[in-house]
This record gives structure tokens, sequence and C-alpha cells, in this order.
């Protein structure tokens, strides 16, 4: 009995201490995810707000759905009905794909964006300076980010 004591003891310890460490695992990936999440936010907002929604047209371009009340867009004059045809010089086609992604990822508040947009049949050259993000702006980015991050983890 007095040679099992011991091993009954360190048996004990060894599932005492396993279980104390069992969650770190876990809290050192929930803490990765809270800055990888927290990263993303601090990105999104360094882009700067517009206050434009808009909808991908099949012709190329994007429709202009709706302009935020008292947002950089609706000061500059854009329009529900826009269609926005290129950025900063930029074609906004999908043969264009990089050029437009390395035109978008240069914005940043306080910067200014020139658009060239269709209007009644008309060409028209728009340009405003681009906002902080509201918060309730950024919290539907992010929620609209974790979705295609979810789409894309489905496929592959």
């Amino acid at each position: 009995m007095r040679r099992i004591v011991p091993f009954l003891v360190l048996a004990f310890v060894l599932v005492l201490t396993s279980a104390a460490f069992a969650g770190g695992e876990k809290c050192a990936h929930d803490a990765k995810a809270a800055a990888a999440h927290n990263d993303r936010k601090a990105e999104l907002a360094a882009h700067g707000w517009l206050g434009l929604k808009t909808a991908r047209e099949a012709a190329g371009g994007y429709h202009v759905t709706a302009v935020a009340e008292g947002s950089p867009a609706a000061q500059a004059g854009f329009r529900t009905g826009d269609v926005l045809l290129a950025l900063n010089g930029v074609a906004l086609t999908d043969a264009n794909k990089e050029a437009v992604h390395k035109a978008k990822g240069d914005c940043a508040v306080g910067k200014q964006v020139t658009y060239k947009v269709r209007r009644d049949g008309a060409e028209k050259t728009i340009t405003a300076t681009l906002a902080p993000v509201p918060d309730a702006v950024l919290a539907e980015w992010m929620a609209e980010d974790a979705k295609s991050a979810q789409v894309a983890q489905r496929s592959n």
C-alpha cells in the first residue's frame, strides 16, 4: 500500500496539472483570433468611408443603390442611379482587377478619391474626401467580411 500512495499522489497531481492547462491552447487560439479580428477591423477602418452602397453591373462598373445622408459622397454630389466607371483613373472592370485592388488599397481616411460616373447617359467626374468609418458601418463591414471568410472556408 505504501508503494502505491506515491504513485496515486503523482497521478493526482498530473490530472490536476493537465486539467489546469487544458484550456490554455483554446485561450491562446481565442487571443490570436481576437487579435486577427482587431487587425482586420483597423485595416477596414483605415481605408475610409465614402457613404455609397453599390451593386455590380453586368456591363462593368457599379450601380449606386444608396447614398448615405451627410456622407462624403452626398456632399460631393453622388446620386442614387449613378454608375461608377473608374476610381482614380482606373477603370472598374473585371479585366482590371489587380489595378482596381491597388487603387482601393491606396484609399485612406482624409485622402481624396475621384470617380468617373455615368449619369443620365453622360459621363461626369466627382471628387470626394474619405471620412472616418462610422461605428455602425464598420460593424456592418466586419459582418460582411466574416460571412465572406466563412464562404471561402467552406469552398476550400
